[in-house]
């Protein structure tokens, strides 16, 4: 009976975060903060005027998130020549966070690694991946959630004014929730993206 209730406890939670509202354009940011690689709370600076900020939350571990990586790579590198702020924040703790960074050629000073789910909670956010345009003062300008496909890829790069065809197809995973990997909070089994 303990194991019953418990199970519908975690279910009724996960049907309810994956019905929580995701940040929309037009949400005015706050005083952001991630953990930085030294383990220090670290305040994101939001942008002042004419300056943007892009931000791409994700987890290691989640086939979204990873099949996100290519694109989010040539985004970064494209916004970066532009003048954009780019800030990677994982919902993963510092060493795990660290680890996939190296590997994927991610500047740690871009990073923030976020396991206490502090400035996910403040960007109202219930999953990864998201790709957050965040314009001055602070306001949300575009959202862009879960895994991208290739149209949606070519309509960001638009949206930037950039042409950019994909090279490559983007990798596909097999079984991959399209819009996302579910909260940490909502991941009490082994299922799920981590």
């Amino acid at each position: 009976m303990l194991a019953e209730n418990i199970f519908l406890f975690r279910q009724n939670r996960h049907l309810s975060e994956a019905l929580a509202p995701q940040i929309i354009a037009g949400t005015q940011l706050k005083n952001l903060a991630g953990i930085a690689f030294d383990a220090r709370l670290e305040p994101v600076a939001l942008p002042a005027a004419g300056s943007k900020l892009l931000i791409l939350t994700f987890s290691p571990d989640c086939p979204a998130c990873q099949a996100n990586q290519d694109g989010w790579m040539r985004l970064a590198s494209t916004l970066e020549q532009k003048g954009v702020r780019v800030l990677w924040v994982s919902r993963d703790p510092i060493e795990i966070t660290r680890d996939y960074c190296l590997k994927h050629g991610i500047r740690l000073s871009d990073t923030l690694a976020d396991p206490p789910y502090r400035t996910f909670a403040q960007l109202g956010l219930a999953r990864v991946p998201n790709t957050l345009l965040v314009g001055a003062e602070g306001r949300v300008e575009k959202v862009w959630a879960g895994r991208m496909d290739q149209a949606g890829w070519n309509t960001m790069f638009a949206y930037f004014g950039e042409r950019q065809e994909m090279a490559s197809p983007l990798r596909s995973q097999v079984g991959a929730n399209p819009m996302g990997c579910e909260s940490e909070l909502s991941r009490t089994s082994a299922k799920g993206c981590n």
